[in-house]
């Protein structure tokens, strides 16, 4: 029996993954392409309301659960008024999130902090009420570009028949990532002038087995450690997969990694 023979990419370090970032700054400037697109976020007064049940109907029962249903087509209805008061879940916030920082939001469970990031990223359920304004480098919120913000749940959220790299790729065709790494690395290539470690690093960053044709898909792959099961499926509770920290990895990355400027991770 012929022994199966596992072709294993070499790893990328740290220190390698700095020195890569410098090299595309360095070929950006050659080839004459602008620098990715900084993000400061601006609000102000932010405020997050939701109505609530009053008195005795807000327990949650049973008996309460099929009168509130019944009452809502009935107040659908305007035949009566409705009994429900107002819950304030984010009151009067305004601050700026800076350029390139990471900003952690701390609170209490139950304080607001996920409501928080949906609001500033638009995606709030359609049962809450927003108050305030949101800025994307001086534009409101409804007219800023979805690309240059992405909102990553913190529930784990995957097709399982799919591999890792079926997913990631997956995501760069529905999020329209372009085709920059293939561009620079053509034009590290065809300059004659350049340096031999730039070759050697883009291809040690950007290369991942037969397979792997997309070279920002191979990229993420290496920096996020998923070299090992790139081609396996991802798996739920019924179907065995990658790890749990392998699908947490590729939950919050998978879907922000391509034309996204600024990740809220709720």
């Amino acid at each position: 029996m012929a022994a199966i023979v596992r072709e294993e990419a070499p790893p990328l370090t740290h220190a390698e993954n700095e020195e890569f970032l410098r090299v595309l700054r360095d070929v950006r400037q050659w080839v004459g392409r602008e620098p990715p697109e900084k993000v400061e976020v601006v609000f102000d007064g932010v405020s997050v309301e939701a109505e609530e049940r009053v008195g005795r109907r807000a327990l949650p029962t049973l008996p309460n659960a099929v009168f509130n249903a019944v009452k809502a087509i009935v107040d659908s209805m305007n035949t009566c008024a409705t009994q429900k008061g107002t819950f304030k879940i984010i009151n009067e916030v305004s601050g700026t999130i800076r350029p390139s920082r990471m900003t952690l939001v701390l609170g209490a469970p139950g304080s607001g902090k996920t409501t928080f990031l949906r609001a500033l990223a638009g995606k709030l359920d359609s049962s809450l009420k927003l108050q305030g304004k949101v800025f994307y480098n001086g534009k409101s919120r409804p007219s800023t570009p979805h690309y240059l913000c992405s909102y990553v749940s913190q529930h784990d959220l995957h097709h399982a028949e799919m591999t890792v790299r079926e997913i990631i790729n997956f995501s760069s065709n529905l999020l329209g990532s372009n085709n920059e790494f293939e561009i620079l690395g053509g034009a590290i290539e065809r300059n004659t002038d350049t340096n031999k470690v730039y070759k050697e690093l883009f291809s040690k960053a950007t290369k991942l087995g037969s397979k792997g044709r997309n070279l920002k898909t191979n990229y993420i792959i290496k920096i996020l450690g998923l070299s090992d099961c790139a081609d396996t499926i991802v798996g739920d509770a019924l179907l065995r997969g990658i790890s749990g920290g392998a699908e947490k990895a590729n939950n919050n990355w998978g879907d922000a990694s391509w034309s996204c400027k600024m990740f809220l991770y709720g």
